[in-house]
């Protein structure tokens, strides 16, 4: 390869696990003249089919397809009898060909990237690009110069061969290999293993499924820990398999890097950490910058500087260029600028509730093993992921035999438990949604060897929609139905199939499945499951199953409520019980039932003495990590009256890769914007919470201190889920609780975050725009959510009526983002707008948007700390908390559709049909257009629309009192009033600079 460039050759080693029609993509693209093919017969076969793909897909005539010569042997080159005739031959040809291509722009070979989820690219490396990765051993911690690294199964047309080349000369390491043959050697973990003895080798540098293999002979770990070290990289090591090697001794070592930037972990460091042998430290020559993503990861983007320059630009980080790996990383929770490889942003699974799945580090366990050969993950836009797994070549069946389909499920089921066992919720796979490969539809596989997940997934399409078809079906149908639909045995089926669905013994007949972790892929598998019995058992109820619309778990989420639900549906012989009216009576009832609950035995506040206008605020807050909350906490560190912040934080779970409640706030911080050292500051007080429970689950000495010095409590923390019913809200209405119990303590202002959800059924509303006063509980009796924040306003009021706690609710509108633009982009206007560019259009409704920015909300929840005490006496000051200059949605629509390429601005319900229409045409429309994730949303909108449009008051006039998409009017003098923010007339409006923001966060603005 290096006599290739030598002779002033563009050197472009192909790998020959590429497909006919990507080797034939790449001799296009580059322009090769001439190939070099291999003796075998596949290696001929495949490049005549390549020659094939030339011709009829990009028109190559005869005379245009590159020269092909023999690929030549060991023999050929260096024995004397061979085509080297002796030195005088190799000076001869050294006088005759003088050195081309010095300059640092030269480009001396290409590489080309693995290919996984289109065509493989090629990309260059010049000069200046070699030279910069030569060096890479240099700014590790120990010296390579003449050690032995075996390189057995690494292939040259990999990137890791060519950078190897390149450090062989530059640090002076011996390379190990197999002796030249024909056939060349296929590595298997047997002779690559001989081979690392028979040469011993310092340091084994492999993928990890040779690891893995060898992980399995306690003979080979013995040899491996003598051993200065084993080079993993390709993938991820199986955790398990890294845990056992490393307490045998054997020194593990993380090898991280990618075709377009070279090496980026350090080559080699001096110390192993034994415990966080799957993390890495990134060399400190390249620059790494890290920008935040979801769940405390981050994707990784290297950007230029004077001793690196990647190989391929995507991006800018503060006008310099960079490229974006599009690999998620997290930081060790405990050892800094320790990093773990998640995955691949690209790769991550966006499920139809917003959730995202990372397959990574999730498949690795299950592939590959002693009967899998590799396995995918897949559920973009479903509510569950699958699997589809390609057994080995000895445990292949048809997977139409549902038998033997059934047996292999067993057989790979405790793989995929234990995968379950540190796989998100919502990542979990289920028995039933494991799809196994036919034998007739073969996995295909990039030049990594790693399968192609996208041209996979395309491939079982089929049988991927009817396993979804099937899901709506699927039950626990191992669990026996009752003979008799009475409390006792009905309560004992439905305890069976809540434990069995949501994998816990120790779930009580009286709590919320919700609470303790239930999702809503479960909640339909426990209503499935209670309708099958009610199917399996016709002879003792009834029941027409079909009426089912929809999911009643949410409305019955603990084992009782269930039972005595199902006791009734059997009774009456059907689903639907109630009308929708009396369905209000009932969530009404159960809304005041609630308030009862959580509003007795107030302990009256000792002192009515006011907070004096000098006194030093010490404001304990809940909710410091949301997109309000952020900024809440920054208003306040910033704020000189403020002495100190204690700020509850839920923890992030008890795994090694949870990250810490300061991790948690640092990454909030950075996601929007604001300053991530004031983590530091001396005013904060992180406190790891559970804050259903009493004293929030802080030590007895850490909660009397906070109880001792609060002045102010701002209740902000709060689930944010729309699917499930006011009993699943119960936790966060107890914390509710323990806050009001806290401030009348201390005679501290509670200050508790409400919502305009509040006013979800406004036709029951007298009075138009709502008034800044208590709701009657009809008003927010739509879904669990607002009914939870209606009556935790009434537990205030009672309090403050009984007890005379000092309190404000603040109804939050819509919070537009942070002032770096940081908006959710899983909300719904953020889907609507990303929806704009492949739609061509964006909706109009020249009525007014309140919308406000999450900044200004936060000052105006920082003024309201400063309520007047008549305001608070003996009642809770409602307040709505909303931009107190409003703009029509029109104007911004008009700029957003200008700003994307002039698109057309339509009626809502035009976009609307547009976006259906597109979802009807293309199956794969959801992964493009988050909008129709959230459809039914968008749906509901169009209903409040057209009720809008089309409702008269009694004087034929069209029904007013509404804001643009439908949302109700509101009222805002009172939080005017008590806010300097609010009350200022000449506060920005939204416009033109939010706009451009919102699109560059979200990634539209390509300049």
């Amino acid at each position: 390869m290096f006599s290739v460039m030598r002779a002033n050759f563009v050197l472009f080693p192909i790998s020959p696990r590429n497909s006919p029609q990507a080797i034939a993509h790449l001799i296009q693209k580059v322009r090769v003249k001439h190939m070099l093919v291999g003796f075998d017969q596949s290696m001929q076969e495949l490049m005549e089919r390549a020659v094939e793909f030339l011709k009829t897909e990009y028109g190559y005539r005869d005379d245009q397809i590159p020269a092909m010569s023999m690929m030549p042997l060991f023999e050929d080159l260096y024995l004397e009898n061979g085509l080297d005739k002796g030195k005088e031959i190799v000076e001869k040809i050294r006088e005759e060909i003088s050195l081309k291509r010095q300059q640092p722009q030269d480009i001396q070979f290409y590489l080309h990237s693995s290919g996984s989820t289109a065509f493989p690219k090629p990309i260059a490396y010049t000069t200046r690009g070699y030279l910069e990765l030569s060096v890479c051993p240099y700014f590790g911690e120990r010296d390579l110069t003449g050690q032995t690294i075996s390189m057995h199964s690494m292939p040259m047309f990999h990137a890791l061969g060519m950078f190897h080349l390149a450090w062989v000369v530059t640090s002076g390491f011996v390379c190990a290999t197999f002796p030249p043959q024909l056939p060349p050697v296929q590595p298997t973990p047997e002779n690559v293993f001989n081979g690392t003895v028979k040469t011993d080798v310092d340091y084994v540098l492999c993928v990890p499924s040779l690891v893995e293999a060898w992980s399995q002979m306690p003979s080979d770990i013995d040899w491996l820990v003598t051993r200065k070290g084993v080079m993993f990289g390709g993938g991820p090591l199986d955790k398990g398999v890294g845990d056992h090697l490393t307490a045998k001794g054997v020194q593990l070592l993380n090898v991280y890097g990618s075709t377009e930037c070279g090496i980026m972990s350090q080559y080699v460091p001096k110390e192993v950490n034994q415990e966080a042998w799957d993390y890495l430290r990134f060399t400190e020559h390249l620059s790494s910058q890290f920008i935040p993503s979801d769940d405390g990861a981050y994707e990784l983007v290297m950007v230029s500087n004077e001793n690196f320059t990647p190989r391929v630009f995507n991006t800018t980080i503060n006008g310099v260029n960079a490229y974006a790996t599009s690999d998620l990383v997290i930081e060790h929770p405990q050892k800094k600028g320790y990093w773990k490889i998640l995955g691949r942003v690209d790769s991550q699974i966006i499920h139809s509730s917003g959730e995202k799945t990372n397959p990574g580090p999730l498949v690795w366990p299950v592939s590959p093993s002693h009967i899998v050969t590799a396995s995918v993950m897949f559920g973009h836009g479903k509510f569950q992921a699958g699997i589809i797994i390609e057994p080995i070549k000895e445990e292949q069946f048809d997977p139409r035999d549902q038998v033997k389909l059934g047996e292999f499920r067993n057989k790979i089921w405790p793989t995929v438990e234990r995968m379950n066992d540190f796989a998100p919720q919502h990542s979990r796979i289920f028995k039933e949604m494991i799809l196994v490969a036919s034998p007739s539809k073969h996995f295909t596989y990039t030049a990594k060897n790693t399968p192609r997940n996208n041209a996979i997934i395309k491939k079982y399409a089929p049988e991927i929609e009817a396993i979804y078809n099937s899901l709506e079906e699927s039950t626990q149908s191992s669990i026996p139905v009752p003979a008799q639909w009475d409390l006792e045995s009905s309560t004992e089926f439905v305890r069976a199939v809540v434990k069995k669905v949501l994998a816990i013994e120790d779930i009580g007949d009286e709590e919320d499945v919700f609470q303790r972790g239930g999702d809503s892929l479960q909640a339909t598998w426990i209503k499935n499951s209670i309708l099958r019995g009610f199917r399996d058992n016709s002879s003792t109820a009834k029941v027409d199953t079909r009426e089912s619309t929809s999911n009643f778990v949410y409305e019955h989420p603990t084992i009782a409520s269930l039972a005595h639900f199902i006791v009734l549906v059997a009774q009456r012989g059907t689903l639907s019980l109630l009308d929708s009216e009396t369905q209000v009576e009932r969530d009404v009832k159960a809304m005041r039932r609630m308030v009862e609950k959580y509003s007795r035995d107030f302990v009256p506040v000792k002192s009515n003495l006011p907070l004096t206008s000098n006194e030093r605020k010490v404001v304990l807050m809940t909710g410091s990590t949301g997109g309000v909350g952020v900024h809440i906490l920054h208003r306040l560190l910033q704020d000189v009256t403020v002495e100190r912040v204690y700020a509850l934080i839920r923890s992030g779970g008890s795994g090694v890769d949870s990250p810490s409640i300061e991790t948690k706030q640092v990454n909030a911080f950075m996601e929007r914007g604001v300053d991530k050292d004031l983590v530091r500051s001396r005013k904060l007080v992180l406190l790891e919470a559970n804050l259903s429970k009493e004293r929030f689950g802080l030590e007895e000495g850490v909660f009397e201190e906070v109880k001792s010095r609060v002045t102010h409590i701002i209740a902000s923390a709060w689930r944010v889920d729309f699917n499930i019913g006011l009993s699943s809200f119960e936790a966060d209405i107890r914390g509710l609780r323990y806050m009001v119990d806290l401030a009348l303590a201390r005679n501290a202002l509670l200050v508790f975050i409400s919502s305009i959800a509040v006013f979800q059924r406004y036709t029951y509303a007298k009075t138009r725009p709502f008034p800044e006063h208590h709701l009657p509980a009809q008003v927010a009796s739509s879904g669990g959510y607002p009914q939870g924040k209606w009556v935790s306003e009434q537990i205030m009021q009672n309090a403050a009526s009984q007890a005379g706690l000092r309190s404000v609710a603040v109804r939050l509108g819509q919070a537009c983002g942070s002032p770096n633009g940081s908006w959710n982009s899983k909300e719904w206007l953020p889907a609507l707008v990303r929806s704009a560019p492949v739609l061509g259009c964006v909706p109009g409704d020249d009525r007014l948007m309140t919308w406000i920015p999450a900044d200004m909300a936060a000052r105006a929840i920082k003024d309201f700390l400063d309520v007047p005490t008549a305001e608070t006496s003996g009642q809770t000051a409602i307040v709505h908390l909303i931009h107190p200059r409003p703009v029509r949605w029109s104007a911004l629509a008009r700029l957003i559709a200008s700003r994307l390429g002039t698109l057309d601005v339509v009626s809502f319900e035009d976009w609307l049909a547009k976006l259906e229409k597109k979802g009807r045409e293309d199956p794969e429309a959801e992964k493009k257009i988050s909008a129709l994730r959230i459809l039914g949303f968008y749906r509901g909108l169009a209903e409040n629309q057209a009720k809008s449009s089309s409702a008269t008051s009694a004087s034929g006039q069209a029904e007013d009192g509404l804001e643009a998409f439908g949302f109700p009017e509101i009222e805002i003098e009172r939080a005017k009033k008590l806010s300097g923010t609010l009350a200022d007339p000449e506060v920005r409006q939204l416009g033109e600079v939010d706009v451009e923001k919102w699109l560059s966060y979200w990634g539209l603005l390509k300049d």
